[in-house]
């Protein structure tokens, strides 16, 4: 599988202990969740490539999806839900039994660390030949790079046409795609015209208390912002699914 995974700084930057609090990890959480509940069963088995500390399969464990995560990485810290983690292993390498069982893949800010996510897409659904779909988060729009996307190896920022080429490309035929984070296409935007696109590249967790709060409450305003704005309108990330072309269940 192609070389995706952080290194011990990067995850300690990206992953401090607790960020799954912030007000970015509440709305995309809730966002992913409201996604899979439109287009999955409940009872097929998920798998997250490239969980890192398992913010996201933890949370969906929370809400009853039948979920594991795998990531090629070890993160030191911020382990969540490590009984649902295979951490240091390579999906594409999972014991044929685990892969026949994938009904769907889950690549959350993935494919964009991927020079050539196509072919990397083609190779993890050769290796789950059972799994009917791939939901991904990216993030979205060539005009909002940052330091931030340099710093972590992006290779590029998506807009609809673009996922749904590589999509094409891959095998599979884009059933839902809508941008969310609308407010922050702006907010980023003006930080590139302010500050000539720097922006910080460690994550800051918030505080048990007022802080976690107040998050709680900004990624709630987020979560309702994609759910109640048309998803062709921009925004910072795109959310998509697509759905393995003539398979056998679809």
């Amino acid at each position: 599988m192609a070389e995706t995974r952080f290194d011990r700084d990067q995850f300690a930057e990206a992953y401090p202990p607790g960020i799954e609090r912030s007000w970015w990890h509440v709305a995309r959480n809730s966002i992913i969740s409201r996604t899979l509940a439109k287009h999955i069963p409940r009872q097929v088995d998920l798998l997250e490539i490239g969980c890192g500390t398992g913010v996201v399969t933890c949370y969906l464990r929370e809400k009853k999806w039948k979920v594991t995560g795998v990531d090629l990485g070890e993160p030191r810290q911020g382990i969540r839900c490590p009984q649902h983690l295979l951490l240091g292993q390579d999906a594409t390498r999972l014991p044929e039994e685990h892969r026949l069982a994938v009904g769907a893949l889950l690549l959350f800010d993935v494919i964009e660390h991927i020079q050539d996510a196509p072919t990397f897409l083609q190779g993890i659904l050769a290796a789950f030949p059972n799994a009917g779909h791939v939901v991904v988060c990216v993030p979205a729009r060539s005009e909002l790079w940052t330091t931030f996307d340099d710093h972590f190896g992006h290779f590029r920022r998506y807009d609809h046409p673009m996922l749904q080429e590589e999509f094409a490309r891959a095998g599979l035929r884009m059933v839902s795609s809508a941008y969310f984070f609308h407010a922050l296409y702006g907010a980023i935007g003006l930080n590139n015209l302010l500050r000539g696109r720097k922006r910080n590249i460690v994550l800051n967790a918030p505080a048990p208390g007022l802080a976690t709060s107040m998050n709680g409450f900004i990624g709630r305003l987020f979560s309702a912002e994609a759910a109640l704005l048309p998803g062709a309108l921009v925004g910072s990330s795109i959310i998509a699914v697509g759905q393995r072309s003539a398979h056998p269940h679809s």
